[in-house]
């Protein structure tokens, strides 16, 4: 019977161990495109946001309401207010500059070990650097808070000789990633949506 963990075993190789760190540098990558992102949509979406609570204000001074009433008027503004504040609250929690920021020094420490074992890695037979090279990889990793799953599903689009993945498995994947930003479209729909109301009453 073969034994389960043998595939363990085998890779526990310097070139192993590189592309592993490989892998992980470009999903550390990822993870940092992705949050600086979310930076940016989540400045612009709440920009316009608060935008359109200050037309809203506005047009209720200058008593532009259409066919609303004035107390449904200020009870909509007083909605939009509170779903901006809720919003920034916790978006700013997040703190998603932070977070890129960390995952592309990670990536860029990790790609400089990467460079540091290559000429080693010619010589199958010398494995001499494989427990400091672990050590210094374990030690990068605990450094930093981990990417997302989906981060690394793109190395795994990247890598497609490696992974053989199915049409349909890579549009889930990229429908997974553009998922992650639908709270910001959602959030100008939720104001566009306030406006066609006001107006279409």
């Amino acid at each position: 019977m073969d034994n389960p963990f043998q595939r363990d075993f085998d890779e526990q190789t310097l070139r192993s161990l590189y592309r592993k760190m490989k892998k992980t540098s470009k999903a550390r990558f990822n993870a940092a495109t992705r949050l600086g992102r979310h930076q940016r949509f989540s400045l612009w979406s709440l920009s316009f946001v608060s935008a359109g609570l200050i037309i809203l204000r506005l047009l209720s001074v200058f008593e532009m309401r259409g066919r609303v009433s004035e107390p449904l008027f200020s009870f909509i503004e007083i909605v939009v207010a509170l779903v901006v504040l809720v919003i920034s609250v916790l978006l700013s929690s997040n703190d998603f500059s932070e977070q890129a920021e960390k995952m592309h020094r990670c990536a860029l420490e990790l790609n400089v070990l990467c460079h540091e074992i290559l000429p080693a890695c010619s010589n199958s037979e010398d494995q001499s650097l494989f427990p400091s090279t672990l050590q210094k990889y374990s030690t990068i990793l605990n450094s930093y808070p981990n990417h997302a799953n989906i981060d690394f599903d793109l190395v795994k689009l990247e890598l497609q000789s490696e992974y053989e993945l199915g049409f349909l498995q890579r549009s889930m994947i990229h429908l997974a990633y553009w998922l992650h930003y639908s709270v910001y479209a959602l959030l100008i729909a939720f104001l566009a949506g306030v406006f066609v109301f006001i107006f279409a009453w």
